[in-house]
């Protein structure tokens, strides 16, 4: 029979109620006093009690890890004058660099001043130390920026807490820095090497010191190499012009050691998977860890080109929960070298039978800085980590001279080193990597065996990802990525030889392998990746973050130019919109110019039809065939000038975004011809409109995102 709580305690005696009572009470606090007794000793566990071996850690510690790349430098300082003096170095290059041509370029010319002068230099990553800290250098110092510029005149990553502190900064903190400033940029961007005017500018400002009057590199013709070759020519003349440096021929000092160590297992070496500050703090703000992504989708965008190949390429993100995009933003891709430039350079230094021996690879210099991972092996340096497709500049031929296996190779490389013209030649019938000129100058198998491989290690660039806009939305597919690429090859005039894009190839043969197809021009990847990571149709890949962003109100209007694959990150824009306008969600005005060859080049254009059917009047697709079958060439700055009295007006009336996305030579037309067309609508003068530009892009209401 169930009895009611109420009846219990009215049927209850008192002394009945005391005795209960009371025995909760000491059950409660003996709970308490166990609870409380065991957080004590959580507390102070490793402290009062359970105490480890300050020294078990040595059990678990692999010593290789001590050496190169994945050292912790011990008593490290973000104060740059302390760092030179510890180096006891009067010379510091200060690198900016989104792609690594300012850090190959800053390593290099310190390693140089110290061959060539014998004075220490340090190359340095302008992010390592406090800007402030620039105050600090005595006056016989000397800080020489290499700075790159990218998209609207933007500083690269590693440059903004830099950049931040002279734009904030005021007074003379600098009063005594003597610098020196070289920038590389590109012409067909609007604001061609501005980070470095800007930076040598806000210098000056703060009362430092300009050394030699700022250098330009421009890369509109491929000439960067060239333009670094003549400023550092007229660099060392003013350092022994004004310092008084004593100049001598340069003799090879490696800063680094490679040694072969058969004791490593495989599983202390890295055979190729992609290796960084996967961790860092900074690194982690722009990029996401990069991990092996299975590919879904791969299928050819370009309707009956035989000799021609545009990619559409989906990732999947599902394995990797982490890692997430917006849409906008930018997939990076790590490719590998063609099997067939990895053995003409094995087949040079006749290494065949050690490629897969165990190297360790130790500095000699804590100052300079070891891009490359260790302990690993020279199957997965030339596979992974260095890139042997790079072209060779003449500075590298000067060096390879010193190694030349006969006295008649030495004329014949330094005959390429100074002679421009017989250098351009070469260039003009083959592409010179350092796999070919080595071939070229000495063909026979093991013929450079004396060459050091710390001299290939210094020599080559590092391999660096490949960044393609995303094509897909972030709203409709949050764990699909897509990329839309173009393969670029091209043929040298009258040879038979071709360039190929290392990138874009990579993922050609990628594709081809799922068709169970070869490459079209027979370049071999080895697309299983290092030790099979990449098997079941893989590729390492991670995200970098971008501001070229959608509004944050679907209502809000847009304009979106674009050429070429330059379409991708709008197609991203229109499937968003359109699954918020299925939503029921208002979407405002949108207009997308886009430029190709002809109907056989217009990518996506099914997908383009039905966002129009979906999106309704609110959408608007203008074409501009550059190359078409029948009726005359167009472009898309043509259609901006044909539209541009509804354009305008979204511009100036409605506040709408303007976006652009292709090549930096095509956004620079657009934008004059834009400018024009406003001057012309608006009755605006000149300077009118130059201000209305500047609102624009300070208000985040003019976006580029473009390539040389």
């Amino acid at each position: 029979m169930a009895i009611h709580t109420q009846d219990y305690w009215a049927t209850a005696g008192v002394n009945d109620l005391t005795q209960l009572y009371q025995h909760v009470a000491f059950d409660d606090l003996a709970a308490t006093a166990v609870l409380a007794t065991l957080a004590m000793l959580y507390l102070f566990r490793g402290t009062l009690w359970d105490r480890q071996d300050p020294h078990v850690f040595k059990m678990y510690e692999r010593p290789q890890e001590k050496m190169g790349a994945r050292a912790t430098s011990q008593g490290s300082t973000r104060d740059i004058a302390e760092k030179l003096q510890q180096a006891d170095a009067d010379i510091v290059v200060l690198w900016g660099s989104q792609s690594g041509t300012a850090e190959k370029f800053a390593n290099r010319l310190s390693r140089e001043i110290r061959q060539r002068f014998g004075k220490s230099a340090i190359a340095a990553d302008v992010s390592d130390y406090e800007p402030a800290s620039l105050g600090h250098l005595p006056n016989s110092s000397l800080a020489i920026f290499i700075v790159s510029t990218y998209g609207e005149g933007e500083p690269s990553d590693n440059m903004n807490d830099c950049w931040s502190w002279l734009e904030s900064t005021s007074g003379a903190p600098l009063a005594q820095l003597k610098y020196v400033t070289f920038g590389l940029g590109n012409s067909n961007y609007k604001y061609y090497n501005a980070v470095a005017d800007r930076v040598a500018a806000r210098l000056d400002s703060l009362g430092a010191h300009a050394f030699m009057p700022i250098a330009r590199a421009d890369d509109a013709k491929g000439e960067t190499e060239e333009h670094y070759l003549d400023w550092k020519s007229s660099l060392f003349s003013t350092l022994k012009d004004q310092l008084k440096y004593q100049e001598h021929d340069p003799v090879y000092e490696p800063f680094v050691e490679v040694l072969e160590d058969s004791s490593l297992s495989d599983l202390d070496v890295l055979h190729g998977q992609p290796f960084g500050k996967a961790n860092d703090r900074r690194t982690l703000r722009t990029k996401s860890p990069t991990h092996a992504l299975p590919v879904t989708m791969a299928k050819e965008l370009f309707q009956n080109t035989a000799d021609r190949n545009c990619i559409h390429m989906e990732l999947d993100l599902s394995e990797q929960p982490g890692v997430k995009y917006k849409t906008g933003d930018h997939v990076g891709i790590f490719p590998s070298n063609p099997v067939g430039e990895v053995e003409r350079l094995l087949q040079c230094l006749g290494c065949q039978q050690r490629r897969q021996l165990p190297i360790s690879i130790a500095q000699l210099r804590t100052e300079d800085k070891l891009n490359i991972p260790t302990p690993t092996t020279l199957d997965a340096l030339l596979g992974y980590y260095l890139e042997i497709c790079a072209p060779v500049s003449r500075e590298t031929i000067a060096s390879l001279v010193q190694f030349a296996p006969t006295s008649a190779d030495k004329d014949a490389l330094s005959s390429l080193n100074t002679d421009k013209a017989a250098y351009a030649e070469l260039q003009h019938t083959r592409y010179i990597t350092l796999g070919s000129l080595m071939q070229h100058v000495a063909p026979e198998e093991g013929a450079w065996s004396g060459l050091p491989l710390s001299f290939i290690l210094e020599t080559l660039p590092a391999m660096q990802p490949r960044y393609y806009s995303i094509s897909s939305s972030s709203v409709v597919q949050p764990r699909r990525v897509a990329l839309t690429a173009v393969v670029a090859d091209k043929a040298l005039p009258g040879t038979q030889e071709r360039v190929f894009g290392l990138c874009t190839n990579f993922l050609l043969a990628l594709k081809s392998s799922i068709s169970g197809a070869c490459h079209p021009f027979g370049l071999r990847y080895p697309l299983e990746g290092p030790q099979g990571a990449l098997s079941s149709t893989k590729v390492f890949a991670h995200i970098r973050k971008s501001t070229f962003r959608l509004p944050t109100l679907p209502s809000h209007p847009i304009v979106m130019v674009a050429a070429g694959t330059g379409i991708a990150p709008f197609r991203g824009f229109l499937q968003e919109r359109a699954r918020l306008s299925r939503m029921g969600r208002e979407v405002g005005r949108m207009i997308l110019v886009f430029g190709c060859r002809n109907e056989q080049d217009f990518i996506y254009q099914d997908e383009l039809l039905e966002l129009q059917q979906a999106l309704g009047s609110s959408l608007t697709v203008v074409t501009a065939f550059s190359r078409p079958v029948n009726g005359s060439k167009t472009y898309v700055q043509d259609r901006i000038a044909e539209h541009s009295k509804e354009l305008c007006d979204l511009l100036t009336n409605s506040d709408a975004n303007f976006y652009i996305c292709g090549s930096a030579a095509m956004a620079r037309d657009v934008s004059k011809t834009l400018e024009t067309q406003l001057q012309s609508q608006q009755n605006w003068d000149g300077e009118q409109v130059r201000g209305f530009m500047e609102k624009q892009r300070r208000t985040k209401r003019w976006h580029q995102d473009v390539w040389g």
